[in-house]
């Protein structure tokens, strides 16, 4: 199950950058560039040296993209569908939002129940936000702090995260749409309003956040920043994968 355990992981951590990046408008598309580092980490067996890079994205009321130099991760919320292309293998894997579906088949019973126990256990979710007094300002923001903490069952993840209330967006509808996209899977639904109300506590668009988290018993820093937002058309593009990428079965 380890070749598995780690695809997921992947699509898990990919998921949440996209939640964290969501403040979304319905009545546009918005688009945000941000500049992101992770540091040098190793996960079950597998090394992953220090990353930086730029991402944008992508988010309507239909779809959300998430794109870098390596990846690009499309999630379509009308098909309940996730989508995690590599531009370097030029391959791509596509599941259900609910993990549970995507199971293999050739799988026997026992097998299929560890998997449904593990994601379970993985998707056990419990947020806390702590807004803070302080402000400052990031690049053309007016910025204040919250102290956010995300307790998984794969280990904690605390952030300091740095958010204005000087870009307009309908926050009571991006919370509606997040959590339209989080019930979908297994182990979250039962404490998603809790989840929720707290990151409500964050008002505004989160500008930079600095984050240390704790995984399958190693600990690594990352970091955000946001670089720029507009609203506009999303070109088609930013959520369709090449051609010619192959694609690739997650087990």
């Amino acid at each position: 199950m380890m070749n598995v355990n780690n695809q997921m992981i992947k699509i898990i951590v990919a998921i949440f950058m996209l939640v964290n990046a969501m403040i979304s408008n319905v009545s546009a598309d918005v688009y945000f560039k941000q500049k992101v580092h992770t540091d040098a980490m190793q996960i079950m067996g597998q090394s992953q040296p220090a990353q930086n890079y730029v991402s944008e994205i992508w988010i309507t009321p239909s779809k959300a993209g998430m794109s870098s130099e390596k990846n690009k991760t499309v999630i379509d919320f009308d098909k309940k569908m996730i989508i995690l292309a590599d531009h370097v293998r030029k391959t791509f894997m596509q599941m259900p939002l609910d993990f549970s579906k995507a199971f293999n088949t050739d799988m026997t019973v026992q097998e299929n129940a560890e998997m449904k126990e593990f994601m379970g256990k993985m998707m056990e979710i419990k947020v806390t936000v702590q807004p803070t007094d302080d402000m400052k300002n990031i690049n053309q923001w007016h910025c204040r702090k919250y102290l956010q903490t995300v307790t998984t069952a794969m280990g904690e993840v605390k952030s300091e995260i740095w958010a204005t209330s000087s870009i307009a967006l309908d926050l009571d509808l991006y919370s509606k749409f997040s959590a339209a996209m989080m019930a979908q899977m297994p182990g979250v639904s039962q404490n998603l309003g809790k989840m929720m109300e707290e990151m409500k506590k964050i008002k505004g668009v989160q500008v930079f956040s600095s984050t240390q988290t704790e995984m399958m018993g190693q600990t690594f820093g990352s970091s955000t920043e946001l670089l720029e937002y507009k609203e506009g058309k999303a070109p088609v593009e930013a959520f369709n994968i090449p051609a010619e990428y192959k694609k690739q079965d997650m087990f």
